[in-house]
């Protein structure tokens, strides 16, 4: 089976509560959003056909056992991910989704899901069935100052707790961190149990690809 993919690459998570935690990412090409915000848009219409062995070849370098895959958005290849996993049961896979689309073939094979809602396209059937049916999962939003719809969302979910990551988009380092810090202040009287993490990758790494 054959799946085009943008990069495959080895780093730690710096995002929701696996944070930290060394990972192989698999970002495969293709999306069905247009986020004004997007950081990966060289994901989003790529060309770079691997069969699964190709990628397993590659993975396999990497002294890691959690393996992420992520896009643009990856349950557009449901069956791909499918037919990898149980392929190759030996990692542990985790899941980056905008929340969308129902991975029916693969809900079942991920240790945990990271669910992106992006309040322009919200699909409320799909978010519901991803918090049934999932093993573990947890909700992040890419937020500005203005976070009402997100928390509008939270309560409709029933959600208790979240990550809130500050959106960064023309920012330099100064105004990106008292954005945050502005946010954070907003935040302190809202009654969830929301944790606040800045998008590490971009403070360390910037635009660089593969991180």
């Amino acid at each position: 089976m054959i799946v085009d993919v943008s990069e495959i690459f080895y780093s730690i998570q710096g995002e929701g509560s696996k944070i930290g935690y060394k990972a192989i990412f698999i970002r495969l090409c293709g999306c069905n959003l247009k986020c004004p915000f997007c950081d990966t848009k060289y994901a989003l219409s790529c060309k770079n056909p691997m069969n699964a062995h190709e990628i397993y070849e590659k993975i396999s370098r990497f002294p890691a056992k959690n393996i992420i895959f992520t896009g643009g958005e990856p349950t557009l290849k449901d069956n791909f991910m499918a037919y990898f996993m149980k392929k190759y049961n030996n990692y542990s896979y985790f899941l980056e989704t905008n929340g969308t689309l129902f991975p029916k073939k693969s809900i079942n094979l991920f240790s945990h899901i990271v669910v992106s809602p992006k309040m322009f396209a919200i699909n409320l059937d799909v978010l519901k069935s991803l918090i049934k049916y999932s093993i573990s999962i947890e909700f992040k939003f890419v937020v500005d100052e203005n976070f009402t719809k997100e928390l509008e969302l939270m309560e409709e979910l029933g959600l208790k707790e979240a990550t809130f990551q500050p959106v960064w988009l023309n920012d330099s380092m100064e105004s990106y961190i008292k954005k945050t810090v502005r946010i954070i202040e907003k935040l302190k009287d809202i009654p969830y149990n929301i944790r606040i993490i800045p998008q590490i990758h971009k403070i360390l790494y910037g635009q660089k690809k593969g991180v």
